[in-house]
């Protein structure tokens, strides 16, 4: 197997202040763009936009690249999501397939119909997404207070 392509220093740095670990799956780590959340109003519903990467992992990796040509480069998936409110619901907006330079080698396009959250991963993404806004919320508030 050959040996998988390593990411610049400086990506690897942006990558750390930007992305928070969520958790491990069988195909890798999931990440959450923590500076990159943001929140949507529909006339009076609220809606929670996010991005998600999974970063596979090296058992995944061949697995994935094997799929499709296009794939061949690709070392992780970056997915946007689209949540209602309280949650309960999601749309998977669009996934990108990204190689080590974070070129986009593979985009599927998904659907802004909401669907029921049915997994805890998803859940736990929602989860995560809440925590990350509510601490730059209360940040953000902090130094407003000492300005």
């Amino acid at each position: 197997m050959p040996a998988l392509a390593q990411p610049s220093l400086v990506q690897v740095l942006i990558k750390t202040l930007t992305w928070k670990k969520i958790t491990s799956t069988s195909a890798g780590d999931l990440y959450l763009d923590k500076d990159n959340l943001q929140a949507l109003r529909q006339g009076d519903k609220l809606f929670l936009l996010l991005s998600a990467e999974l970063r596979y992992n090296k058992e995944m990796l061949p697995k994935l690249q094997a799929t499709k040509p296009e794939l061949k480069t690709a070392i992780s998936m970056t997915q946007i999501y689209l949540y209602n409110n309280d949650g309960t619901q999601y749309a998977l907006l669009k996934s990108l397939y990204t190689d080590k330079d974070d070129n986009v080698v593979y985009t599927i396009k998904g659907s802004p119909n909401l669907q029921p959250v049915k997994s805890k991963l998803q859940m736990l993404l929602y989860e995560r997404a809440l925590t990350a806004m509510e601490n730059q919320k209360r940040i953000a508030d902090m130094l407003r207070r000492k300005a």
